[in-house]
């Protein structure tokens, strides 16, 4: 061996030797605990917190250099309340690339941290003074980390300018290789509880990172995200994300690819499923969603059982930094065609605005209906209004439907111009067109007070009343074609309330119609047959199919308290006059009203020949009883007491009459 080759190496073995005899030298004479006091001092001194250090510090120095440390707790800045502990920590650094500024960690193990983190109403935090801004402080280093290991770990956030807490428990993080470059496996899962919203649900991640610090690029690639539990009144809740995210920095710009999201959950007595995919690009203050693809699918008790799904499609735009969202989307809701533009600005306290046009519309398919209708079962208590949403709700939109039926009310061309805010919602115009007519109005609801309160304007010209009434009430009690005008407001919890308590004044105009359950005409003859064998009042249950015409019909009614008070009646017939006053009841359902049907000279068809004895007479009828259960009653005391007076008139008549001949006759004697 050549001498110089043979000396080399024994000199190099000597450096060896002397190295690792200096590191043995080091690792058995230096204390690193004889320097927790000097440590605790710096950290007081530097962040004015306090560092508490309960085990012991143990170092390695070859082939890596690292620290094991035991129990160390970090109070609040300038306090001393706890900010964070942790119950053991381990990182461990590999000692040759230090030489060349590269820092490559072997290991990140943490177990047991615990931490508490502020926002103040301000909006500082309570550790802005851990975040050093000082760029000399900011060395710059290869970041290699071999692995990390968190376990067992909570942070409690506590938002205090947003007003709610956020707690995050049995936090775990298991990681590969974390390089520059290099793709590395992730695994995360932790509990999240929260308050506003409320959320209490278990969370896992699983993906590959992929990240480049100098030009501040990640990306997560096969990433499966999960969550189950409960979120924002939502139970059952099981959510999945898959897709990949990418994100630059440096060009600010940020985008994902088939991105897939699935859900199910339960809301109140509503279940659902519902899934959306789509692709992001833009920046991350301002991104695009395009191919949005949705579907839902949902069952209830409101709607007897029967699935309720929608298909959607569109884009979107997200401008989180002027926070603002918009969309114009197509779906289609069951048999419902639906084209609308949203928006969202002001996250904090949402202000909606919408443009939405629907082809057609069944709303009853979506609404409860009173159990118990049909099985004759009592009814269940009635449970109060609830228009919590609207106290908080902030919108401006406008509505337009084709084809519309509520309540079994069919209508078209629906408008409905919406403005929401203060817990008040004004729906002006609500205009459409329904049964040969057409209807203009407002509403207005007022959900701030200890009751709600609501408005209803409306003018309906060339209504047919009766198709209109059997399909809102299931009543065939008037026919017609005219005019209705309501004013009415009323405050209350419940829809009984509502009804006593009802306010304003209603008008009826209304042609060529007819009172049913009745024929006054029909009554009056059988009455004029039998007026020698019948007395005082005589009650009958209404008839279908009896009606009563009228060529007019005019009424007006004045609301106080649930009741509708009229006392202008005018109805007109060939054969009849109507004239009455009374009440209706809306609050108990009753009817308390007493018409009085004269008959006029004109007396060509329904039998009015018949009734030539009756002519002039007012003939008393009252209306009685629960609305689903109502009677009419004839007073033959009247009958029979204005015949009577009738005949008298007559007899001084055609006894006026012979006097008058007979005194013609004595005059023509005198003068011959």
């Amino acid at each position: 061996m050549n001498k110089y080759v043979k000396y080399g190496l024994i000199s190099l073995g000597a450096v060896l030797a002397a190295l690792a005899a200096l590191a043995a030298y080091i690792a058995a004479t230096f204390d690193p605990n004889a320097y927790k006091p000097l440590i605790v001092k710096l950290v007081q001194e530097k962040k004015q917190r306090t560092l508490k250090i309960d085990g012991d510090i143990k170092l390695t120095f070859y082939p890596k250099l690292g620290a094991d440390l035991g129990k160390v707790s970090l109070s609040e800045h300038n306090s001393p309340e706890q900010f964070a502990a942790v119950d053991s920590a381990r990182v461990s650094l590999a000692l040759l690339p230090l030489l060349h500024h590269d820092l490559v960690v072997d290991q990140v193990r943490i177990q047991g941290l615990h931490a508490k983190l502020v926002r103040f109403k301000d909006g500082t935090t309570s550790i802005d003074d851990l975040l050093s801004k000082d760029e000399k402080e900011q060395k710059q280093f290869k970041f290699d980390i071999e692995s990390v290991d968190v376990g067992d770990t909570a942070l409690t956030v506590d938002d205090q300018k947003a007003g709610r807490t956020i707690v995050v428990s049995g936090l775990s993080l298991k990681t590969g290789r974390l390089a520059d470059g290099k793709p590395s496996d992730i695994d995360l899962g932790l509990k999240l509880q929260a308050d506003k919203p409320k959320v209490n649900a278990e969370v896992k991640l699983s993906a590959s990172l992929l990240f480049e610090t100098q030009a501040k690029h990640f990306r997560l690639d096969k990433l499966d995200a999960g969550i189950k539990g409960e979120a924002d009144g939502i139970s059952n809740l099981a959510a999945a994300l898959k897709g990949s995210i990418d994100y630059n920095g440096t060009a600010q710009s940020l985008s994902a690819d088939k991105l897939a999201l699935e859900a199910s959950g339960k809301q109140g007595e509503t279940e659902f499923k519902a899934a959306l995919g789509t692709a992001l690009t833009g920046s991350p203050d301002v991104m695009d969603l395009s191919g949005i693809k949705a579907s839902l699918a949902a069952t209830s008790p409101a709607t007897a059982g029967k699935k309720m799904s929608v298909d959607l499609s569109g884009t979107a735009h997200i401008d989180l930094k002027a926070q603002n969202i918009t969309a114009n989307i197509a779906t289609k809701l069951d048999q419902s065609d639906i084209k609308a533009r949203l928006g969202i600005s002001r996250f904090d306290q949402p202000h909606y605005t919408f443009d939405i046009a629907i082809d057609q519309l069944d709303a009853d398919r979506y609404m409860s209906h009173e159990a118990g209708a049909k099985t004759g079962k009592a009814a269940a208590p009635e449970k109060p209004l609830d228009l919590a949403a609207l106290k908080t709700l902030n919108a401006d939109g406008s509505l337009r439907i084709g084809a519309f039926k509520v309540a079994n009310i069919k209508t078209s061309d629906v408008r409905m111009d919406v403005k929401a805010g203060a817990g008040k919602l004004d729906i002006n115009p609500l205009a459409a067109n329904l049964y040969q007519g057409s209807a203009r109005g407002s509403v207005h609801v007022d959900a701030d007070g200890a009751a709600p309160q609501f408005g209803l304007k409306q003018a309906l010209s060339g209504i047919s009343i009766g198709p209109l009434l059997k399909d809102a009430l299931d009543k065939n009690v008037l026919d017609g074609k005219g005019n209705v005008v309501l004013d009415v407001n009323t405050r209350g919890a419940t829809t009984a309330a509502l009804k006593k308590a009802l306010q304003g004044q209603a008008r009826l105009e209304l042609r060529d119609g007819a009172i049913k359950g009745i024929d006054i005409a029909a009554t009056l003859r059988n009455a004029k047959a039998k007026l020698g064998a019948l007395k005082g009042e005589q009650a009958q249950a209404a008839n279908a199919a009896e009606k009563t015409d009228f060529s007019e019909f005019k009424a007006s009614f004045n609301i106080r308290n649930g009741v509708a008070h009229n006392d202008d009646l005018d109805a007109k017939s060939p054969l009849l006059r109507l004239a009455g006053n009374g009440d209706i009841d809306l609050g108990e359902s009753r009817m308390n009203y007493l018409a009085k049907a004269t008959v006029v000279a004109s007396l060509e068809g329904q039998g009015g020949k018949e009734l030539a004895a009756l002519k002039g007479i007012a003939v008393p009828v009252r209306i009685t009883g629960p609305f689903a259960n109502l009677s009419y009653s004839l007073d033959f005391n009247a009958l029979a007491g204005g015949a009577v007076k009738q005949k008298l008139e007559e007899k001084k008549e055609e006894a006026k009459g012979r006097v008058e001949e007979k005194l013609k006759e004595g005059l023509k004697g005198l003068f011959k």
